[in-house]
């Protein structure tokens, strides 16, 4: 047995114990709190000390915000800024990009969403028609997105957008930075089954965009977008998809609250996400430990859980040394696993008194909420069918590219192609 001393998630644990107990203080606002836990680099500690972290590894994130919890103090701030904007600036953008747009999000004070998807360009994403045209130092943005999750409580967009419809479809499009709250951006929510409106679609009229906010060049938004995508299902595969409450920035409402306060409150959605310990302790109280159906289930979870580890491992290991992509579907993939087996779990536990997903079922409706809401792990993050042709087409199976319309001659003509005579 290793002393613990030497074991370096030991020592980081008591680090930020230690931290906490010389700088936690409830009285102070959220956004307050949020810019001292910053300044100390424990928003993103797995970033380099001249990104704003403390150049650690990258599961040190999870123990820092596990031991905040445990000390009773506020978390540092998540969301999509932190999971995938930050991330992808510091890999594309320029210095002063990042020195502009990445602090805000490590304070808390922006909150970020994706507008990737299209109502014709989902699976297929480097099909999209969203126009971005420049007129000197702006860009002009007409189109539209969907299925961006929280992009009401959204400050900015991680934007793709097509810059030039003359060359190849993956060769014409750019990624920017988007400011939201702007007359040409309308958000609308879209109802789920669950009864919430997590996503929604977003139109852009005349939108504007600063050439200063493209980030990697014109027309290279299709290899920074491969970031993006990396720094998502990396992250969704660690079970970190919905990590970041209370919601940063200021629409989320929260930076002015008692960071005191905002520490207990419960996270709304965040029963969505079924843990194993969650099901044990509901299996018990229903006293149903016992029945061997079930109990085959929960050794199948538990198995999956562990590979997730192990596979999150493996993806550490490879993003080390270059490669990593092909890992991160297949962590996506067991993740979506994880979160329909162990919703599905829940409610057979319940049985019957499972059926009903409201306040007013059986333990509020949370497993039973969770259990609708659980078809989405296959869709969001890029679907199943595309994590698989991801690993089969790219990693060392090296199967041949399924054909893709459009992908060669100008994107323009393709499109004019489809349009029916007359």
């Amino acid at each position: 047995m290793s002393d613990a001393g030497s074991d370096p998630v030991a020592v980081l644990r008591a680090e930020v114990r230690d931290w906490l107990g010389a700088h936690w203080d409830p009285t102070l606002s959220v956004g307050d709190w949020w810019r001292i836990v910053a300044a100390a680099g424990w928003t993103a500690p797995h970033f380099l000390p001249e990104q704003g972290g403390r150049g650690l590894d990258r599961n040190a994130g999870a123990t820092v915000r596990a031991e905040f919890a445990r000390f009773g103090a506020l978390r540092p701030p998540g969301g999509l800024g932190l999971l995938m904007a930050a991330p992808t600036i510091l890999a594309h953008g320029t210095a002063e990009q990042a020195s502009r747009l990445v602090p805000p999000i490590l304070d808390g004070w922006v909150n970020w969403c994706q507008l990737f998807s299209e109502p014709g360009a989902g699976s297929d994403l480097a099909g999209l028609t969203t126009r971005a045209e420049r007129h000197g130092d702006r860009w002009v943005i007409n189109g539209q997105k969907v299925w961006s999750s929280m992009a009401r409580q959204a400050d900015h967009g991680m934007l793709l957008a097509r810059t030039d419809f003359d060359v190849p479809k993956h060769r014409g499009i750019s990624w920017f930075a988007l400011r939201l709250d702007q007359p040409g951006v309308t958000v609308r929510p879209l109802r789920e089954m669950t009864g919430q409106a997590v996503f929604n679609e977003v139109f852009f009229d005349d939108a504007v965009c600063d050439d200063a906010d493209l980030i990697g060049g014109a027309g290279q938004g299709w290899a920074v977008t491969q970031t993006t995508l990396l720094f998502e299902r990396s992250g969704i595969g660690a079970g970190g998809a919905h990590a970041g409450f209370p919601t940063p920035g200021p629409q989320g409402g929260f930076l002015g609250r008692n960071a005191g306060d905002a520490a207990g409150d419960p996270e709304p959605g965040g029963d969505m996400i079924v843990k194993l310990a969650d099901l044990l302790d509901l299996a018990r109280a229903r006293d149903r430990l016992g029945d061997p159906v079930l109990r085959q289930r929960f050794a199948r979870l538990y198995t999956h859980g562990k590979v997730g580890q192990w596979n999150a491992e493996r993806a550490k290991a490879t993003a080390g040394g270059g490669g990593g992509q092909s890992v991160a579907n297949l962590g996506k993939l067991l993740q979506t696993t994880i979160v329909k087996e162990a919703a599905a779990l829940g409610v057979a536990i319940l049985g019957a008194d499972g059926m009903l997903a409201s306040p007013q079922g059986a333990e509020g409706g949370r497993f039973s909420a969770a259990f609708v809401f659980s078809a989405a792990s296959s869709i969001y993050g890029g679907t199943d069918e595309i994590q698989r042709n991801v690993v089969a087409e790219r990693s060392s199976l090296g199967l041949p590219r399924e054909p893709l319309a459009g992908r060669d001659g100008p994107y323009g003509e393709f499109l004019r192609s489809l349009r029916p005579p007359g």
